[in-house]
């Protein structure tokens, strides 16, 4: 058997045979395991639901804030994978050998900052952070009008974000940063399944390759890895009303500092930090793919939110684009369907 076939088996995932015949080869190794995180719905458009004040923010500056993880409304963030995965080992331990079983059976995600995300200048030792843009695919949902864009002072905005706006093309690659695209998954069935290929698939590796220390610390690595970007894709059913879909900026912890995009000659910081509720919430600004153009192409609808004065919010918002100094070339600008007035 020759390099396809080990390709084909990292491909697939699909065991060659359950005696570890195969010889561990460094190419192997230097290979991914485990497929892209870069998934989700890529053809459904997505909409970030916004403050008047929010609005006026990403229309001036072209960006939307990425928060910190460990600062989301949800405080079982990441940590929630941890109950799925007990469940799965409970459940299905007993089909998988015990020492492949040893390998991954206790990790778990105890915190929001690690080296398990091995891609980024392939350095596994180098502490990440992970900030984080929700958006939902119902750009006219009076519970996200209610809890994300209506104070007793202001009714707000749903932005619909084109898929493309923040393709990863723009980084400087200088700071090692990396962004993932994925929909949240609230259903336990579905989380088990989840689970359940990428047990296997490792399994199927791990069975048909001649064993050693570099084959298992490979597995444990790539482990490691995914359950800690998957578990920012994991919440709790009682949030599905959100049909939330995410991108995450996985930083290198060491560079957030230096993390910086350029506007018409100037640079401007991308890490800083925000007052919520009281507290000092750290976030990363993110520009647009075409922040630095005259075009803008990745906003392309702006609904007005339920209320009793549409039009002048409507009148409003078309006279604060037309004084931008770029161009909307491909945003409709629409009212909410929900006959609700506050």
């Amino acid at each position: 058997m020759g390099i396809d076939s080990d390709d084909r088996l990292l491909r697939e995932g699909i065991g060659l045979n359950d005696n570890h015949e195969k010889k561990v080869q460094e190419r192997l190794i230097s290979k991914p395991f485990l497929p892209s995180f870069n998934g989700g719905d890529s053809d459904d458009p997505k909409f970030h639901y916004t403050s008047p004040q929010g609005l006026m923010g990403i229309l001036k500056t072209r960006t939307l804030f990425f928060t910190d993880s460990q600062f989301l409304n949800d405080f079982r963030e990441k940590v929630n994978i941890n109950e799925e995965l007990d469940g799965f080992w409970r459940r299905r331990s007993r089909y998988y050998n015990k020492a492949f079983l040893n390998l991954l059976k206790r990790i778990r995600v105890t915190q929001h900052e690690d080296n398990g995300f091995s891609y980024i200048d392939n350095n596994s030792d180098m502490l990440c952070r992970y900030f984080v843009l929700s958006l939902s695919l119902d750009g006219d949902n009076l519970s996200m009008w209610k809890y994300y864009a209506k104070t007793d002072n202001y009714n707000g905005y749903c932005l619909g974000i084109f898929d493309t706006a923040f393709i990863d093309e723009w980084i400087d690659r200088t700071t090692g940063t990396a962004v993932i695209a994925d929909r949240v998954k609230y259903y336990p069935e579905e989380k088990q399944g989840i689970i359940f290929d990428i047990v296997e698939r490792l399994y199927s590796i791990w069975k048909s390759y001649e064993l050693s220390d570099s084959l298992n610390n490979k597995i444990i690595k790539e482990y490691t890895s995914w359950i800690s970007v998957e578990a920012l894709f994991f919440k709790d059913q009682c949030f599905e009303d959100e049909r939330e879909t995410r991108y995450v900026a996985v930083v290198p912890k060491c560079k957030l500092k230096r993390l910086h995009y350029e506007y018409k000659g100037a640079q401007y910081k991308m890490y800083d930090f925000r007052i919520v509720n009281g507290i000092l919430v750290p976030y990363i600004k993110m520009p647009f793919n075409d922040w630095n153009q005259d075009e803008c192409w990745a906003i392309n609808s702006i609904r007005v939110g339920p209320s009793g004065n549409e039009d002048q919010k409507e009148a409003g918002l078309r006279q604060f684009m037309q004084s931008l100094d770029y161009e909307f070339p491909n945003c409709r600008i629409m009212k909410s369907n929900i006959p609700v007035r506050y």
